[in-house]
């Protein structure tokens, strides 16, 4: 949802809010509570609702945590769930929102989405339990598989890695049960990328593979060339330089071949990124100039709305800068990395400028103006 929710907070507010995240009018939302449009409508507008029996409905009808609506504290009958009629806008509902939910994730990075991904994925497991059996069950289990992919890149993105990788096996279990090549191949790319924060290169070079054997004969460009590009990091990590290149030479001749079909895995691969992902892997191969070029050709015609992203390859810039010798333009670099990572809550990315800080601090510049500047700067945020 757009904003935190805290219990003790508004009541009719936090009606409107969970009834609108649910895509429910106030009529439909009258007409399940069997009561008239003008009673939601005050209803609403109240700071208490002090029916308790009303209380227990609305957290059944809109999933709303029962503390919010202070049910914790009073002894009652169990609160069950209250089966919503299943729709087509319902259903369309929940797709949509989930294509809003990952365009907040890329644009606004975990700060943003982790507020939210708890009450969605309580909504969303909820709902696709409803559709069993209905007409709407595959693609209620796409819209949970998708869901659980979208957990574990917030996570991975915190560095909680174990946890990542179980919202992973969650979505490839339910993939398994669409027998869904896409959405499997993707489950696994996350989990490759997970194993790689994890320092696990060789094990995530064999998961990296299983996907494309799954998605193979099938099509899915973008995915494929984003699996290929995510195998060369894990190759230039185990510092075989000829199978990295390699998987970037076929990620290279993936380009060509995207077309404007439009895929669910929420991977972002196009030319820009590439170019700055092989700067990526100069870099984790020490050719330094060579990884500085890439990085800025790639920045050049990258989207800079992609918020996070970009904080993640300008942190990459600055460390090829410190491996050229450009101390004071690598501190410099390093600075407007950990405001913007620190302003989407890139985890990752502040935990690698503090990594380049004590290096910095431990080589020979460790005494120059610029890099106390930038350890006071980590210090006085921390």
């Amino acid at each position: 949802m757009g904003t935190e929710i805290k219990p003790g907070e508004h009541h009719g507010r936090l009606v409107a809010q969970y009834r609108s995240y649910m895509g429910l009018s106030q009529q439909d939302l009258a007409d399940e509570m069997r009561v008239s449009l003008r009673t939601v409508q005050r209803m609403e507008m109240r700071a208490v609702i002090k029916d308790p029996e009303r209380r227990r409905l609305l957290v059944g009808l809109l999933g709303i945590p029962a503390a919010y609506l202070a049910l914790d504290r009073e002894a009652a009958s169990p609160i069950t769930k209250t089966r919503l009629i299943l729709n087509d806008d319902r259903m369309a509902f929940y797709e949509e929102q989930l294509e809003t939910n990952w365009e907040v994730f890329h644009l606004g990075g975990t700060s943003r989405a982790e507020r939210w991904i708890d009450i969605w994925m309580s909504n969303v497991a909820d709902f696709a339990r409803e559709a069993r059996g209905t007409a709407w069950e595959k693609r209620a289990l796409a819209v949970l598989c998708m869901s659980y992919q979208l957990k574990a890149d917030i996570l991975g993105d915190q560095g909680n890695y174990i946890q990542a990788n179980t919202s992973c096996k969650q979505a490839f279990r339910i993939a398994q049960e669409l027998d869904d090549p896409e959405l499997k191949a993707a489950a696994l790319v996350r989990q490759g990328v997970i194993r790689i924060g994890q320092e696990h290169f060789q094990e995530a070079v064999g998961i990296l593979q299983g996907a494309l054997d799954i998605i193979k004969g099938h099509g899915y460009v973008t995915l494929r060339g984003n699996i290929l590009q995510v195998l060369s990091d894990a190759y230039a990590r185990l510092q075989r330089p000829q199978e990295c290149w390699r998987a970037i030479g076929l990620a290279e001749s993936v380009v060509q071949q995207q077309t404007q079909v439009r895929e669910r895995s929420q991977r972002v691969f196009n030319a820009a990124s590439l170019t700055a992902h092989k700067g990526l892997k100069a870099l984790l191969l020490h050719d330094y100039d060579r990884a500085l070029s890439l990085i800025d050709k790639g920045l050049a015609t990258y989207d800079p709305v992609f918020i996070p992203r970009r904080a993640r390859f300008l942190a990459k810039r600055a460390e090829a800068l410190y491996g050229c010798h450009e101390i004071d333009a690598c501190v410099a670099t390093a600075e407007d990395v950990y405001s913007l990572a620190r302003s989407v809550g890139a985890n990752r990315v502040i935990t690698g400028v503090k990594r380049l800080h004590a290096d910095l601090a431990q080589s020979r510049w460790g005494k120059e103006r610029c890099v106390r500047r930038l350890g006071v700067m980590l210090g006085a945020r921390d």
